[in-house]
């Protein structure tokens, strides 16, 4: 596969992949008509970013269309990717967990009583390769 260009624009298939590489991205949603985000963790499964939680402050977002986005850049190079996924999400509890992930391996946690997933369908992705300027003098 040749090299991809700084700044270009990446397929859908390599948003994903690069999407199934880490394990923390941010939800993006309104709260009192402001944008928002959280930090949470995630697996992409399919079409889908599956969020595991046992915090009852996410079935809020069932129905809802929602934005998913995760990235790396390289804290020396400033080069990395970004990629956003969006869709409706789901809040599924522990039993339809069980039923809806009956491949435990599916998912890279257990799956405890209690506990509830988001699950954002990924009806549009779009991804970027990024790099991020470095002013003269930021030797951060």
């Amino acid at each position: 596969m040749p090299p991809t260009a700084p700044d270009s624009a990446l397929s859908v298939a390599e948003s994903i992949r690069l999407l199934r590489s880490v394990p923390v991205g941010r939800i993006v949603f309104t709260e009192n008509a402001v944008p928002a985000l959280r930090p949470v963790t995630f697996a992409a499964i399919g079409g889908e970013v599956v969020i595991p939680t046992n915090d009852g402050w996410f079935e809020r977002f069932d129905g809802e269309f929602l934005a998913f986005e995760a990235g790396g850049i390289d804290a020396i190079t400033r080069i990395g990717w970004s990629v956003t996924a969006m869709g409706h999400a789901t809040y599924v509890s522990f039993a339809d967990a069980l039923a809806r992930f009956h491949d435990r391996s599916a998912v890279p946690w257990s799956i405890q009583p209690g506990d509830g997933h988001l699950v954002i369908d990924m009806e549009y992705v779009t991804g970027r390769r990024v790099t991020l300027i470095r002013r003269h003098g930021d030797n951060r």
